[in-house]
């Protein structure tokens, strides 16, 4: 039988055991699980569309779509929203111009106007990049030892100041801990001039993915007060810093680096291999140079657009500069912020 022929498009959040099965690809993350995929459909709304084929009882191929229905922004299939990476997984034998015909087929089928993947998998290496970033990773297989050797002077510096200052960090996966963390985000995404994700986005991700053990939530306190926070998601192995917040107010006690340096000593504990850092706008040099300062490995990460309409990949680059309306953003209360987030995400994808 035509291993093509098998090819099916699944809703992993209804499948049982999809991440236990997922677990056993080398090329599986956490944004691939039906996890992360339950957070996303239940707080935007999105409709899972996985194409799968299954060889014995194993993932052979996965394209994760979540397809985007809006009036403001169109019908889109997204790999996947929100999502920093979330690399096609292919197989040997069969590569991504074997499965594209029958996505573009299934994309016409729901009305999609485009198709975006967010990664590169096998046999894409040719196709045009419609966007570009970075990415940054730290092999954690090194050890703790290792690994805080190679952390720039700065980092460890602050690292001790925190400490001196009497910052504490810890593990807080509960209801109360998700709502410090949101307070935090609320100010960090106004300081930015972006609205904050809802808080039901959090909320599930308590839900279906730290409560699950697919993801670390810690917290930096001075004198009992929540200052600084992040999301570390983890599966099979791998690692990714998600989201981080804080209170600018306290940023000269550097409670985020303490944040980080608990973050590695938790991973490595729980056996994790390696820590992704996120995604970086290629303009954005702070950031960059605070990823770097940590002894990461820097890598292209490449978006891949393709017009269904016009059957053509979208090749424009895509950055993101500062503009007004971000600056008349973060002039606004947190409140106004926070409506703006509950009605605009679930079109932006």
């Amino acid at each position: 039988m035509n291993r093509m022929n098998r090819l099916e498009v699944l809703d992993p959040t209804g499948i049982q055991g999809w991440d236990e099965r997922l677990a056993f690809h080398p090329d599986a993350t956490v944004f691939h699980s039906s996890a992360w995929a339950r957070v996303l459909s239940e707080t935007y709304g999105y409709l899972p569309s996985y194409l799968t084929i299954m060889d014995e009882g194993r993932f052979a191929v996965i394209l994760p779509f979540m397809e985007i229905r809006s009036w403001l922004t169109g019908t889109r299939g997204v790999s996947l929203p929100f999502t920093d990476e979330c690399a096609p997984i292919l197989s040997d034998d069969i590569g991504f111009a074997d499965v594209v015909p029958m996505v573009i087929a299934h994309a016409g089928t729901r009305g999609w106007k485009t198709l975006e993947f967010r990664g590169r998998g096998c046999g894409m290496g040719n196709i045009p990049a419609s966007a570009e970033y970075l990415t940054h990773e730290l092999d954690l297989t090194l050890g703790q030892g290792v690994l805080f050797s190679r952390f720039r002077a700065n980092v460890k510096r602050n690292i001790r100041k925190a400490e001196k200052e009497g910052i504490s960090v810890a593990s807080d996966p509960t209801p109360e801990g998700v709502q410090e963390f949101y307070r935090l985000n609320c100010l960090s995404r106004r300081e930015h001039g972006l609205p904050p994700q809802p808080f039901r986005f959090f909320d599930s991700l308590r839900t279906h993915v730290l409560e699950k053990e697919f993801g670390t939530l810690l917290l930096a306190r001075h004198k009992g007060k929540a200052v600084a926070g992040a999301v570390f998601l983890h599966f099979a192995g791998k690692a990714i810093y998600k989201y981080g917040a804080m209170d600018r107010s306290y940023q000269e006690l550097r409670p985020n680096n303490l944040v980080f340096q608990e973050a590695i000593r938790d991973l490595c504990g729980k056996g994790v291999r390696t820590l992704s850092f996120g995604r970086t706008d290629l303009h954005h040099e702070g950031l960059r140079q605070f990823k770097l300062s940590w002894g990461t490995e820097e890598k292209t990460l490449i978006y891949v657009e393709f017009d269904v309409t016009s059957k053509s990949y979208v090749s424009t680059k895509k950055y993101h500069p500062v503009i007004p309306w971000e600056r008349m953003m973060s002039k606004l209360p947190v409140q106004a912020l926070r409506l703006i987030g509950s009605i605009a995400y679930r079109h932006v994808g």
